[in-house]
């Protein structure tokens, strides 16, 4: 079968090695890591949620922020409840660390994504949840026993407004993914595999400590803009759009399935090129 090859490399490998430059060109990884932030905002502006006063009602992640939030007895209750979710915090550590991502992860399954440390803060933070859902439901327990305790019982209910939920959702995915977009614009700017991209502004991000100035500053800066302009309802999204963006459940679960797709853009884009991170 005759091969054609083009400069000596098949055809094939010549189109993989051209998609692969321009997956992972700088360009293309800052576009797709701040279109997930600016998805985000646009999906928590659009989402009715947002300005529903109903009670907050999330299942597991409820429990957990009742758990600690509120719902306290008084009393000696008080010391039980916060004595049993630190204990339940603690446990969750140690059982994700150890018994999750070594053993189960590491040892048992063999999963390279988890090998050394890889991704145990992520398996620490999901076990973290899940024993303080577990401790929420001894503690739930303890109470039935005594009795007359029906109103502190843990349950989904957060004992907050979905307004105010989904507040403090908006603000953590902003941390979560200007952070993201923030660290892949620091290592575009460290990154040596385009040599003709950004050459003033990746020269200007090396020099003695501008990187980690600029870093913690505009990180800093920014997310105390956007906490003051979420918490406080400073800019009304409504006055802004006036209809020019209307959205259905259909657009909104369509925009839900392009952040998803574009965070795992992000994680296939990453490579390893032994890049400082930004404290230090």
């Amino acid at each position: 079968m005759k091969e054609y090859k083009l400069k000596g490399l098949p055809v094939c490998m010549r189109m993989v090695k051209a998609f692969r430059y321009y997956f992972q060109h700088p360009w293309s990884r800052l576009i797709v890591a701040y279109l997930v932030t600016f998805f985000n905002f646009l999906i928590f502006a659009e989402d009715p949620i947002s300005h529903s006063q109903t009670p907050a009602n999330v299942i597991v992640v409820g429990n957990c922020f009742s758990f600690i939030a509120n719902k306290y007895p008084g009393g000696g209750w008080n010391f039980l409840k916060v004595l049993m979710w630190l204990l339940a915090i603690v446990t969750g550590l140690f059982a994700g660390k150890f018994l999750f991502h070594q053993l189960m992860f590491g040892q048992l399954l063999r999963l390279k994504m988890f090998r050394k440390d890889h991704g145990s803060w992520m398996v620490m933070f999901f076990s973290t949840i899940l024993f303080l859902f577990i401790f929420s439901h001894i503690y739930n327990l303890c109470l039935l026993i005594t009795g007359n305790m029906s109103p502190f019982i843990i349950n989904e209910y957060m004992g907050i407004r979905n307004e105010n939920f989904m507040k403090l959702a908006a603000v953590g995915t902003w941390l979560g993914d200007f952070v993201t977009a923030w660290m892949v614009t620091d290592m575009m700017l460290q990154d040596d595999s385009y040599p003709a991209w950004g050459k003033t502004a990746r020269a200007f991000w090396r020099k003695g400590y501008n990187r980690i100035v600029l870093f913690w500053s505009v990180l800093i800066t920014l997310t105390s803009v956007v906490v003051v302009v979420i918490t406080t309802d400073w800019i009304s999204w409504d006055k802004l759009n006036r209809g020019f963006l209307p959205s259905d459940e259909i657009s909104r679960a369509f925009l839900a399935s392009f952040i998803l797709v574009f965070d795992l853009l992000i994680i296939m884009q990453g490579s390893q090129h032994g890049i400082h991170g930004p404290l230090g």
